[in-house]
């Protein structure tokens, strides 16, 4: 006993059933109880300490380049970390633009087969003879343009993972040549009878509801219980807003030093902006409305009226002026640069030294503003115009 909890059991066993135990056995097995307890409880402590850091440093890894702390994308982190040793087929589930390809890259880098190849293949974007031939490879003369022997991606991926996007628009052939290679294990080149063992662990993705698909007759009903067997959904961005700004930050970084540009941060107004939106892109709608924010954007914050029309033309987060005023300091920016162009006589470079900034910085202004280029007010001269030399 060591805190009034029970830490194991001491046993005394007599080799000859007439022989009794007396006290000075019981205060034996007393003193053994006071020496063993405590260093059996401190190395349980350790153990359970050793598999909770183990745990966290898994999840962790994990969460390397799914960003965001919600519940539900906690949740999306611990499955990865609970599948990964496995060699279970995975079908992650979830709309366009959730992160799915990511969700298999980590399963894969956090796998056995993490130094094999990760071969992705989008079955929306090839029509069902190029599908095939990408995915089981060809001989040489199997088809009209067949110049040389080709390995399919199911080939190249040997001892690694394959990664199947939009499974569920697989034509009915394909379903059915998809099932036989993970029942047998093995694939056929078109043109080829000779078969081809494989090893790769699959995990598959769709946006489609695959239960509905089988209902109607479009999805085969054992290949998707074959696909089924660990599944996830990956999170809507509108069920994870708390993740937007810590999303949002990411992005904004990422392609400020993509694009070799100060950024220092989002404003509040903007923030509200991105927050309220519905995103019915996902993420991959908010990256690019960041990166363009950022590419456009005209100070080292990004500004409401750097954000796509569609989210400033949806309802106005609580709090936030209306776009009329967002338009009025728009406006005010047209009549400063506009100023310093007439006051700079139409030189672009001379105008942007009176406004403080950098002439790279001025024409991207002039572009986010929607200037044409045409006659000063004041100079009848013509701008913008080309950069100056440098002296």
């Amino acid at each position: 006993m060591r805190f009034e909890k029970a830490m194991g059991v001491v046993h005394l066993i007599a080799s000859d059933p007439r022989t009794g135990f007396e006290k000075r056995h019981r205060q034996l097995l007393t003193g053994i109880e006071a020496v063993a307890a405590p260093a059996l409880g401190a190395t349980l402590t350790v153990e359970t300490l050793e598999g909770e850091e183990g745990r966290q440093k898994a999840e962790l890894t994990v969460q390397h380049d799914i960003v965001g702390r919600s519940p539900r994308i906690i949740e999306v982190h611990r499955f990865i970390t609970r599948v990964a040793s496995a060699e279970s087929t995975v079908l992650i589930c979830g709309e366009t633009g959730t992160g799915k390809e990511l969700v298999a890259r980590a399963i894969h880098r956090s796998s056995r087969r993490t130094d094999k190849p990760f071969v992705a293949i989008n079955c929306a974007t090839l029509t069902e003879s190029l599908l095939e031939s990408e995915l089981f490879g060809h001989e040489r003369g199997a088809f009209t343009g067949a110049v040389a022997r080709k390995k399919g991606k199911l080939e190249e991926a040997q001892g690694g993972t394959v990664f199947l996007d939009e499974v569920g628009e697989l034509a009915p052939a394909l379903q059915a040549k998809l099932l036989r290679v993970l029942q047998e294990r093995e694939i056929e080149r078109i043109g080829s009878t000779r078969p081809i063992p494989v090893d790769f662990r699959l995990i598959a993705a769709t946006n489609r509801d695959l239960a509905a698909e089988m209902a109607r007759g479009a999805f085969r009903r054992d290949l998707f219980y074959r696909l089924n067997v660990v599944s996830v959904t990956t999170p809507s961005l509108r069920e994870r807003r708390k993740d937007i700004p810590m999303l949002a930050n990411y992005f904004a970084a990422q392609h400020a030093r993509a694009a070799t540009r100060p950024v220092a941060g989002i404003s509040a107004d903007a923030m509200a902006f991105l927050v309220e939106y519905d995103w019915p892109g996902n993420v991959r709608e908010l990256e690019n409305a960041i990166e363009r924010a950022v590419v456009l954007g005209s100070t080292e914050i990004i500004l409401p009226e750097d954000l796509p029309e569609t989210l400033l033309e949806a309802t106005a987060p609580a709090g936030v002026v209306r776009l009329e005023f967002h338009e009025a300091v728009k406006e005010a920016k047209r009549e400063i640069v506009l100023n310093a162009l007439d006051g700079a006589g139409g030189n672009c470079a001379e105008a942007a030294r009176l406004l403080g900034l950098h002439p790279n910085n001025l024409h991207r202004l002039i572009r986010n503003l929607n200037l044409k280029p045409g006659l000063s007010r004041t100079t009848k001269r013509t701008w913008p115009c080309q950069l100056l030399p440098r002296a």
